[in-house]
């Protein structure tokens, strides 16, 4: 990785940025991942309906209920990238 980035967003805890290498950078905190282009616009896109399916709950929920679903992380089909 190149010393030299670009910033595209930063906040407190996290940033976006891309290196001189063409690599999309997720920062959070001491974790750094980084991903070509394509990774990027896939992992955006499920922040993205994270963000809205989350304000949709928010928006529709009384302050009483609570959402709650089980995931299960670890038969969770992702596709490895090597």
């Amino acid at each position: 990785m190149s010393h030299k980035a670009e910033f595209l967003s930063r906040d407190e805890v996290c940033a976006i940025y891309q290196c001189l290498d063409g690599h999309i950078h997720l920062k959070y905190r001491t974790l750094d991942i980084a991903m070509d282009p394509c990774d990027f616009h896939q992992v955006a896109d499920v922040f993205v309906e994270a963000l809205r399916i989350l304000r949709k709950t928010k928006q529709l929920q009384k302050p009483e209920e609570s959402v709650t679903e089980e995931v299960d992380l670890k038969n969770m089909e992702t596709l490895p990238k090597v």
